[in-house]
Parts: structure tokens; sequence; C-alpha cells
């Protein structure tokens, strides 16, 4: 059933045994629809739901801060607050700064001041994290540990950079773009190669969606001209997607993904500024992770 798109090496042999048994949470990124995803997981911190890792993709990997923080209701706030505001993200920030995404105003003005991130307590939690991104020259998926919510924050921002509208970030001497170039959703990593033995997987689309091919591939081509990987990896992407999305249901079918999806298509999009459907997309989060908390709780029990 192992994922055969782009991805790193799997983990070494010591580290599926230390995952053996336990569980972990994967969250789909998206943007603003990561939304749903916040709603899903403020409802697990209020009820107390704890898993061994998280592993995050692009703004999967935002939400997994806030998760390992235990802040209950930040992404929801800073989303509704920010999303009208230049600095945050969308054209002004791109002219200005060269990056679409506002980072020096969301790690240092909201981070730090206008609505601060608790160092404390992501450092407290035990919870593993890891944000998964691409790296440019191979095409391929890393899944970098982000131990240090200000040390490894670059681990962050490469999994959140999207192509072409976000420079790519460099960590230890590799360059690296959004994640969902690579692995959109990293379950298979997390079931195969990092040895987890179930995982509640949350989907920022619902079950229907049909990813389309990239629509910039002319842009890219000459953007990433000497990246012939990630090019490939780019154009690919929509197929690789679906194959994965298959790949889930299995899990899904063999007991070992739970999956979380918002029960409709969802009408937010990827710079969203209507502050209503940002809000309703939320709450779908929190009635759907309301609904099946039983059976969540179940599967991370077992």
């Amino acid at each position: 059933m192992g994922y055969k798109g782009f991805r790193m090496k799997g983990a070494p042999m010591q580290d599926k045994a230390k995952n053996a048994g336990k569980v972990a949470i994967v969250l789909e990124g998206g943007s603003f629809r990561g939304e749903f995803t916040a709603g899903v997981l403020d409802v697990l911190m209020e009820n107390g739901v704890e898993v061994a890792a998280c592993y995050g993709t692009s703004a999967g990997a935002l939400n997994g801060l806030n998760y390992k923080s235990r802040q209950i209701g930040r992404v929801n706030r800073v989303n509704l607050a920010f999303c009208n505001d230049p600095r945050y993200m969308g054209a002004q920030s791109l002219v200005t700064t060269g990056s679409m995404v506002g980072y020096d105003f969301i790690l240092n003005d909201v981070q730090d001041r206008l609505d601060p991130f608790d160092n404390e307590a992501f450092f407290a939690n035990p919870m593993e994290m890891y944000a998964c991104a691409t790296d440019i020259v191979f095409g391929t998926a890393a899944y970098l540990p982000v131990r240090d919510a200000t040390l490894d924050i670059d681990a962050v921002r490469a999994s959140t950079s999207l192509p072409l509208v976000t420079k790519p970030v460099e960590i230890d001497g590799h360059l690296y773009l959004d994640g969902g170039t690579a692995d959109s959703v990293p379950v298979e990593h997390v079931l195969e190669d990092a040895g987890f033995d179930r995982a509640i997987v949350v989907l920022t689309q619902d079950r229907s969606y049909q990813k389309s091919p990239y629509g910039l591939m002319g842009a890219a081509r000459a953007a990433y001209a000497g990246y012939p990987y990630l090019l490939e990896a780019m154009e690919n992407r929509h197929e690789r997607y679906y194959e994965q999305r298959e790949h889930i249901w299995e899990y899904e079918r063999a007991g070992r993904a739970l999956v979380l999806a918002p029960p409709v298509p969802v009408e937010v999009a990827h710079v969203e500024h209507d502050t209503e459907k940002l809000l309703n997309l939320y709450i779908q989060g929190r009635q759907e992770a309301k609904h099946r908390l039983g059976e969540i709780r179940e599967f991370v029990g077992r």
C-alpha cells in the first residue's frame, strides 16, 4: 500500500520500533481551508485527546504548532482578526516583502505581541511535531522536526512557502518550498516509514474533491528552470494527490486511519477575506469532531 510518489528515504528502523503501537495525527494544508482543521483540533484539545506525534503540511503545520502549545481557539482568532490585514497574506505582502505570506508580521507582531504564542507550553508538551516540506533540488518530501517553536520556525516557514509567491527557505544547505508539492497528506510516511500503528487524518477538502492540474506551469518552468525534479513534482501533483487519497481510503477501511473531512465542498478560497465563510468552516470542523468524538477516543485508546 506504500505511496509511490516523491519522498525522502524512510525513517530508520529504530524510529519505527519506537513508534510501534502509537497514534499520530496528520494535517493537510490548504491555507485558509485550515479553518476546518482548527475546529477539529480545538475540540480535541477541549476534550484532552492527545497523540504521540503531529505531522503537518503547510497550513497543517501552522495548526500543529497551536495543537502542541494547546492554545484553544488561537488559529481561528488570528485568521478572523487578520484575514483582511494586508500584512498577513495577499498581494500587498507579495509586493512589499517578496512573499504572499507576511512572515515578519505573523512571526513577530502576531506571535510575540498581538496574540502571543505559548512557547513554554509548546516545549512542555511531549508530542513530537514534524513539518512536511519539499526539497526543490530533488522534488521530494522532507519531514522536518519542530522541537522548538522559535529555533525551528524555519521548518514551518519552509512547509508553508508556496511556489512562485514565496521564496525558498534554506535549512542545513537544502532549499525547501511548500510541502504540498511533494506530499499533501503525509499519512503514508507516518504509517509505513515512521512506523506508527494508526493515524487520525484531517483533510481540508471534502471526500469527493478532485484536484486540477497546476495552472501556472509556464511561470513555474521559467522560475525553476534549474530544478527539473521540482517541476516534475508540480506538474504531476494532481495525479499523485488522487492516488494518495485512494490510499487514505484504503487505510481507513483497514482500520489504520480515522479520517475527518469537510462534509460538503469547501467554498473558502486559498486567500480568503470573508470572515463568515471562515467561521462557518471552523464550525464545520468543530461539529465533525464533536459528532465523532467517541469514535476518536476509541481509535486513540485501543
